[in-house]
């Protein structure tokens, strides 16, 4: 029997996140799937695994950078890394609370992916950075929107995190001077920074798939879990598009469907 692959599933708890795990646990693959689903409570959700797939838990909190050095040092040989555990304060956002979704959302987002790459993962591991429709650099003005799509270095990502907390500090005002647009804008930043830190990852890492897919409101599972163990090639576009046959080198783009409503395994768009 093939050697099993292991994936680590962030913020499963719920949403999305308890989607990608059902959908996992199911999927029949050229490999047995051992799941690893994680969230700050590591709660046992009772999903139940087709063999030879099985689900495991355990606890991480990506905001806290001992709770990701701690687990990455008891959970070896790691071939897929979805990160889909995330927040969202615009309800109530505050400088304080924006500042918190940067450091979960982005922050925790990077360091996830660092820890994984500085394990010596397996060839050809895959990174999955879930991403959302809020992402979309339309309403930033065209010099910062600029900025998100010609990062070069994950410290470039890392300028823009905290030119955005600097802006939210001095008041909306200076969020729209710097060009990030008009408040509440947490999430969404977030959300660009990790499609221009995959852009980086994918640009740093020849080895490594690094995808990044929409959060959809329906279905929202199946990019991950495509990106995650399917193919990625013209094959994969349609809605069986699961087997590993062949790859195209797609690592680094964005993955989307025609709408939030579209339940499709999602193509290449631009962001």
């Amino acid at each position: 029997m093939s050697k099993n692959l292991t994936i680590v599933v962030t913020g499963s708890n719920r949403g999305i996140g308890q989607g990608i795990i059902q959908l996992l646990a199911k999927t029949q693959h050229t490999s047995p799937l051992t799941i690893i689903a994680t969230s700050r409570s590591g709660s046992d959700l009772g999903v139940q695994a087709s063999p030879p797939n099985e689900v495991r838990y355990g606890k991480l909190d990506i905001g806290d950078q001992l709770s990701i050095k701690s687990f990455f040092s008891s959970i070896k040989d790691v071939d897929v890394l979805i990160n889909n555990a995330g927040i969202n304060n615009n309800n109530q956002e505050t400088p304080d609370l924006a500042e918190q979704v940067i450091d979960v959302n982005y922050r925790g987002t990077r360091d996830m992916c660092q820890a994984l790459l500085s394990s010596s993962p397996s060839r050809n591991a895959r990174i999955v950075n879930v991403s959302s429709t809020a992402c979309q650099l339309n309403d930033y003005s065209a010099p910062t929107a600029s900025k998100f799509r010609s990062v070069k270095s994950i410290q470039d990502v890392d300028s823009l995190a905290d030119q955005y907390i600097h802006a939210v500090k001095q008041g909306a005002d200076a969020q729209k001077d710097a060009g990030f647009g008009s408040p509440p804008k947490s999430y969404q930043v977030s959300k660009a920074l990790i499609n221009a830190l995959t852009v980086v990852l994918a640009r740093e890492n020849s080895d490594v798939v690094v995808g990044r897919p929409p959060k959809t409101l329906e279905e929202g599972a199946r990019i991950p879990v495509r990106l995650a163990i399917g193919e990625l090639g013209a094959g994969g576009d349609k809605d069986i598009g699961l087997g590993t046959e062949s790859a195209e080198r797609i690592s680094g783009r964005y993955f989307g469907n025609e709408g939030v409503t579209d339940r499709g395994w999602g193509r290449v768009r631009k962001w």
